[in-house]
């Protein structure tokens, strides 16, 4: 049974957005993201006075920083990592079960 889903919530002002595309970089970094199709971080470009410059960011990029701050920062990321520890749970019993000696 699939729990019930909510739509996300979108950021309402410049500070969250920003917030959310330097989430999305730290992934990166840290190794929790892969960059394959992110071709457009590269392509986001800084204002002098250190802000993201918004008219460099694409669909893609938005996209992403969005899905990877609701995947982190809200109900539906702490679901999906408790629906992921009982999954290994269970898949550990049986592996350990195939690999037992039976000598």
């Amino acid at each position: 049974m699939l729990p019930k889903l909510t739509t996300m919530q979108q950021p309402m002002t410049r500070g969250e957005f920003e917030e959310r595309i330097y989430l999305t970089f730290e992934q990166i970094e840290t190794g929790q993201l892969h960059p394959s199709g992110l071709d457009g971080l590269l392509d986001v470009r800084h204002l002098p006075n250190g802000r993201i410059d918004m008219l460099s960011v694409n669909e893609m990029v938005r996209l992403n920083a969005n899905m990877s701050h609701r995947m982190i920062a809200t109900d539906m990321g702490e679901m999906l990592r408790q629906m992921a520890s009982k999954e290994e749970a269970c898949k550990g019993g049986e592996d350990d079960e195939i690999f037992e000696d039976k000598s």
